[in-house]
């Protein structure tokens, strides 16, 4: 896999099967996908402010996983172009004393026979806060569409924040589409069950908190790199959960 620390030029052509990871920096960011091509692309997106665009050609497949950390203004912007496109994009973000993260999507379903789709998980602790936004956009007279956008997200505090506001804009028919949010707290039934197994509440709060975030991470093809990005999940929760 190619690391690259940023991708701050427009890409002309990306051909074939692609996988690079991305430090992400205070420059936008520009992507071409090529027809018939797959692209796996991983970023970091750590105390900075982005806007990633992407366009797909016909028959391409773009997989981005996007962690979230600290103060972050992060927007994602994918154009399905050709037909039979698709992407997943999912995010994983975790917000803690004096962090908010801003993450906003724009899918658009510009051609026919496309299919996205969009895990966001997250968790706030102390007075993080985390506001996304997320719209999935099918032009008229485009048939058979396919996208489904799903936010989930854990409050560890009392002064925790998170709002969700998940948008779909649909001018045609023939289209499956589904969205949804939800924002609560750790199963109280499972911190009870891992107690009577002898967990102690500290332990079993970082387990399940972990179990939540790693739906998203299991995407990632890479056992290095998705153990760095525990690594720095760990990091970011430490006592915190």
């Amino acid at each position: 896999m190619e690391q690259v620390k940023s991708l701050n030029n427009f890409i002309s052509e990306v051909k074939g099967k692609s996988e690079f990871y991305e430090n992400v920096v205070d420059t936008d960011t520009n992507i071409k996908v090529s027809d018939d091509s797959q692209v796996f692309h991983y970023r970091i997106c750590k105390n900075v402010k982005n806007t990633l665009k992407v366009s797909l050609g016909k028959n391409s497949v773009y997989q981005l996983i996007t962690l979230v950390l600290g103060d972050a203004e992060i927007g994602v912007d994918i154009d399905m172009k050709g037909e039979n496109s698709s992407c997943k994009s999912d995010v994983v973000y975790v917000e803690g004393k004096n962090g908010k993260a801003t993450i906003s999507t724009f899918l658009q379903h510009n051609a026919k026979r496309t299919k996205s789709s969009q895990l966001i998980k997250g968790v706030a602790f102390e007075d993080g806060k985390a506001d996304f936004l997320g719209r999935i956009y099918v032009p008229y007279n485009k048939k058979e569409i396919e996208a489904s956008q799903q936010h989930r997200a854990l409050l560890l505090s009392k002064n925790a924040l998170v709002k969700a506001v998940p948008m779909l804009e649909i001018y045609s028919d023939d289209v499956k589409c589904a969205h949804g949010s939800a924002i609560g707290s750790l199963d109280q039934e499972q911190l009870y069950y891992m107690k009577t197994r002898g967990v102690d509440a500290l332990e079993a709060h970082k387990i399940l908190t972990y179990a939540f975030l790693n739906e998203v991470c299991e995407g990632i093809l890479s056992d290095d790199l998705k153990n760095t990005w525990e690594i720095l999940i760990q990091e970011c929760l430490g006592q915190n959960v």
